[in-house]
């Protein structure tokens, strides 16, 4: 009896150290588990970090949530972190939660379902959006990792881990950033329109967004050939091909978030994002903002009654330049557009068969043009001929243009582009920009100028939504406000093609009116990347240096009341004052200073009262105290002026918002020929001095006319009667550059 008893005892005892030894391994167990979870998707763990991020969509930041969640030891998500997670965000009648144990983790399906509620209730904005992404690569970045997927590459504070490549996942996102993972898929997943590059060996190789991915297909006797194609993954192989064979061909003539518009076949929907693929020198992705608009033989894959993907397949040859013709507010609409010519008028609406019109046809825009985004062509018989803008009697009113016209119908009314030969649009630049009868010589440099600023713009196209590169405006170039003569003409063909390049590229080749004896660098332009602007150079177009230092107050003010000869010192806007009173205007200026800011930020910045501490706003800045310069470049021109006001202060940078600010209370300028003018809304230069007067008025002294970079044209003009070529004067005035011809 004592020994069963003993054999119970032994027995009760083993059992006893069994159950402690098994209680001291789940804690330690535990322990581990949640380190090691911490890089591993599972469904019964959720890190903090994965939350903090998840919840940025609050009213609450993410920095605010990592301090919230350091309240607590656990790294991963519990009940109790829940419970106060819904109090916090105010929704916890809301949102029903049963807290079973308040260290008890909550599993991924628990949180995703209380998160999906967050969102539905919270959310305002959408900004949390649900994707099923396939993973094609990860990788590991110095903020976290990017993962690169069949809907976009998206950041991630996740760790790689958390992803197996070629898996499906449901994922939450933010802007362009993936901020949880619900849930692994086990699903067919289409990628959609890869340019296929081989395949071969049962192995296919394929360019997508940028990367080229190699993967297993098992393709029978099907020949896969290279092309455009989507590609279906499922349980992480490649189960199926379809490449697409349909294509139209034709010049890209606009784009916007949902549709292009090809030349002859009229507008056809995309679902926002196009792959453009260069195939002429091997494979390469590139953007839609690549093509350039009607100089570019493009190749459009169509699927499903959608351009899904595009090829480039030759470079582009610029010939023509497309201009939108601005109205006369400024406005890129107009209420309505009547056009006529002395010639017979073909016309086309949405590319249907061409109507044939008699000379003097009035078109009315309204006859044709029934539906927005509908388009109508014009243009005449004869390619010598030219259209005009007329009244609806047919009176013209407007210079004779060459080309075609494009009109356009959108809700706030009609744009019109006029296409144009790229050298006979630069007929009636030179004449807009450049007096014709300066010397030809000027005239001259004046169009190589202008054929390099005009051959960037149109590589550029920043109006394609509008079916254009450029406007006819000072924004860009001003063209056909004065028509063609013999001069501009004569000066384009004698440089035809010439262009100016530096280090391999063609230069965007500012030019301005007039100096103030001198040129100055991108430096007042507030650049940040300085380099890329090498080309602009200080130059002194006076007969003699000045021998101070022109980014001193004193030096400089000692300059501007110095009798100075120079190229274009008997220009009127050589030398100028202002009268300016800034003490009534305190809204005006703080009107200007926001507008500005909201235009590009990092050129102003609010200070509050101690001078250090930056503010967004100017609330409870009260009025204005004073204007002054803080810093100037070495050529003179101001680069940062200070708007102090009561309570704050404002810090500006770039010379056109200093010219801008300083013309809010310019009364009157005075030119150095003593004519006079009292309408200013933007100062001739940042070329100045601010002086406050002791009745708290401003006198401003300054010189030029423009931005000051790049060529004076009366600068170029004055070297011209002094004996210059066009090829001299281009090198005065733009530093290391070589002249080349369009297309060598």
């Amino acid at each position: 009896m004592k020994k069963d008893n003993r054999e119970r005892r032994k027995f009760y005892l083993i059992e006893i150290i069994l159950v402690l030894t098994a209680a001291v391994l789940f804690v330690l167990f535990g322990k581990w588990t949640a380190r090691f979870e911490e890089e591993t998707m599972t469904e019964s763990y959720v890190s903090v970090k994965e939350v903090s991020v998840a919840l940025e969509f609050s009213v609450y930041t993410n920095e605010e949530w990592k301090s919230f969640f350091n309240t607590y030891k656990e790294e991963y998500l519990t009940n109790e972190m829940v419970t106060a997670v819904l109090k916090k965000l105010g929704v916890s009648e809301l949102i029903p939660f049963t807290e079973r144990g308040t260290q008890r983790a909550v599993t991924r399906t628990e949180w995703y379902e209380i998160y999906r509620q967050l969102i539905d209730y919270l959310d305002m904005t959408d900004r949390v959006v649900s994707k099923e992404i396939l993973i094609l690569n990860t990788e590991i970045t110095e903020n976290g990792s990017n993962i690169y997927t069949n809907e976009g590459t998206f950041s991630t504070v996740l760790p790689t881990s958390y992803f197996s490549e070629w898996e499906t996942y449901l994922v939450y996102i933010i802007g362009e950033a993936c901020v949880g993972v619900e849930t692994e898929l086990n699903k067919e997943t289409v990628i959609p329109n890869v340019y296929i590059i081989s395949a071969e060996n049962e192995k296919l190789s394929f360019l997508f967004q940028g990367n080229v991915y190699e993967k297993e297909a098992n393709y029978g006797e099907y020949k896969i050939d290279e092309g455009v194609a989507d590609i279906t993954v499922k349980e992480k192989k490649i189960s199926a091909i379809g490449q697409k064979q349909d294509y139209i061909v034709g010049n890209l003539l606009s784009y916007d978030d949902t549709t292009i518009e090809i030349e002859g076949y009229g507008r056809l929907a995309h679902r926002g994002i196009i792959p453009v693929y260069q195939t002429y020198t091997g494979v390469e992705e590139k953007s839609i903002s690549d093509i350039v608009l009607g100089n570019m033989e493009v190749k459009y894959i169509i699927g499903e009654n959608e351009v899904c993907a595009i090829l480039l397949l030759t470079p582009a040859k610029v010939q023509n330049v497309r201009v939108l013709l601005l109205s006369k507010d400024g406005g890129k609409f107009r209420e309505s557009v009547y056009m006529t010519s002395d010639d017979d008028i073909l016309l086309s609406c949405n590319n249907k068969e061409t109507i044939h019109l008699e000379p003097g046809t009035v078109i009315n825009a309204d006859d044709y043009l029934k539906d927005e985004e509908d388009t109508l062509s014009v243009t005449t018989e004869l390619a010598s001929q030219y259209l005009f803008f007329c009244n609806s009697n047919g009176e013209k009113i407007s210079n004779p243009y060459s080309g075609q016209m494009e009109i356009r119908k959108y809700h706030q009314g009609y744009c019109v582009v006029n296409e144009v030969a790229f050298e006979t649009y630069l007929y009636s630049v030179v004449p807009s920009e450049m007096p014709s009868n300066y010397e030809p010589e000027a005239l001259k440099a004046q169009a190589v100028c202008a054929r390099s600023y005009a051959y960037i713009q149109v590589m550029r196209a920043d109006l394609a939504a509008y079916g254009a590169h450029i406007n006819d405006s000072t924004s860009y170039q001003v063209y056909n406000n004065v028509a063609k003569t013999e001069a501009s003409v004569r000066a384009v063909d004698e440089t035809a093609g010439k262009i100016m390049m530096y280090q391999g590229d063609v230069i965007e080749a500012f030019y301005f009116s007039t100096s103030m004896g001198y040129t100055d660098t991108a430096q007042v332009w507030n650049v940040q990347e300085k380099d890329n602007y090498g080309y602009l150079k200080q130059v002194c177009l006076n007969q003699q240096e000045f021998t101070g230092d022109l980014s001193r107050e004193a030096d400089f003010k000692l300059y501007l009341t110095q009798e100075v000869t120079g190229c274009d010192s008997n220009i009127k806007y050589f030398r100028w004052q202002i009268k300016a009173d800034y003490r009534d205007l305190t809204e005006e200026i703080k009107e200007v200073l926001t507008n500005r800011k909201a235009a590009v930020g990092r050129h102003i910045t609010y200070y509050k009262e101690d001078g250090k501490t930056e503010t967004e706003n100017m609330k409870g800045f009260g009025g204005i105290k004073s204007l002054s310069v803080v810093n100037r470049s070495e050529a003179g021109s101001i680069l940062t002026l200070k708007v102090e006001f009561e309570h704050g202060s404002a810090i500006v940078k770039n010379e056109y918002n200093i010219r801008k600010i300083l013309a809010v209370g310019a009364k009157k300028i005075t030119y150095q020929d003593g004519s006079e003018n009292n309408n200013i809304s933007l100062l001739p230069s940042a070329f100045c001095t601010v002086e406050k007067q002791t009745d708290g008025t401003y006198l401003l002294c300054g010189g030029g006319y423009g931005h000051g970079l790049g060529m004076s044209q009366n600068g170029a003009n004055g070297l011209a009667h002094n004996g210059y070529t066009y090829e001299e004067i281009l090198h005065y005035f733009y530093q290391n550059i070589e002249l080349a011809n369009i297309g060598e």
